[in-house]
């Protein structure tokens, strides 16, 4: 008997801690689900950009918007000379480099992070721009040409301080150098950094070679020397890219 009336006991308690715990999720989700609705109210209501991320090409456009805030708002540019923001929030992009697009109002300030890159065919154009200012068979040795190249904290000299002085002028002195070692990768505009004894930017890609054009290449400028994919493996190589 004590044993049957022990087990109606046990039986008694698991049925009512069923019933309660049954009845706490339904409660607590009742609970959860008011609190994510007036969450996602707020979140809904709160001042938000478009974009906080944006890259464009030089010389093109890009609209940023909002919601969740009402009144007079302004829009910013931290660096005019590479990317400009209108009334509208119209983003035109100038010159390779980042700025920061902000927006005020009475409610917040909300910023967007604008990365302006050039096309390979607009790097290409630019190049061949310079060739009046660095001619063909134009003289550049160790001797009379070195280069601050901030870009990768090095003072250099002939090949690679023309390679760091043109690279400079294409992408702009405050441009982030990736480096890497696949071909297939290599873009126009690249320095190619060949045995660790020659620098070459490069002027156009094929499928398995390169136009390059040099500093003190038999102690001159030289345009349109080609180099093979074979050769440069042969030689090893590493790529400093820009983009």
């Amino acid at each position: 008997m004590k044993k049957i009336h022990k087990a109606r006991k046990i039986a008694a308690l698991l049925l009512a801690l069923a019933v309660t715990f049954t009845a706490v999720p339904q409660t607590a989700g009742v609970a959860y689900a008011a609190i994510a609705n007036n969450v996602n109210t707020v979140r809904a209501n709160s001042p938000k950009l478009s974009d906080t991320k944006i890259r464009l090409n030089v010389g093109k456009k890009y609209r940023l918007t909002y919601t969740g805030m009402s009144g007079t708002v302004k829009w910013i540019s931290s660096n005019k000379s590479v990317a400009t923001v209108n009334s509208k929030g119209l983003v035109k992009a100038r010159k390779p480099g980042k700025a920061t697009i902000t927006l005020t109002g009475s409610k917040a300030t909300l910023k967007c992070t604008v990365q302006v890159r050039l096309t390979q065919k607009q790097v290409q154009d630019q190049l061949f721009e310079l060739y009046d200012e660095y001619p063909e068979g134009m003289s550049w040795t160790n001797e009379n040409h070195s280069y601050y190249w901030k870009a990768i904290n090095t003072y250099c000299y002939g090949c690679i301080a023309f390679a760091g002085e043109v690279s400079d002028r294409l992408f702009g002195k405050d441009a982030k150098v990736t480096t890497h070692r696949n071909f297939d990768k290599i873009k126009v505009g690249d320095h190619i950094r060949i045995g660790n004894y020659h620098s070459v930017i490069v002027l156009a890609k094929g499928p398995d070679e390169l136009l390059v054009v040099e500093g003190n290449y038999n102690s001159s400028i030289h345009w349109g020397r080609e180099i093979t994919e074979r050769e440069l493996k042969a030689s090893g190589f590493y790529v400093q890219s820009r983009y």
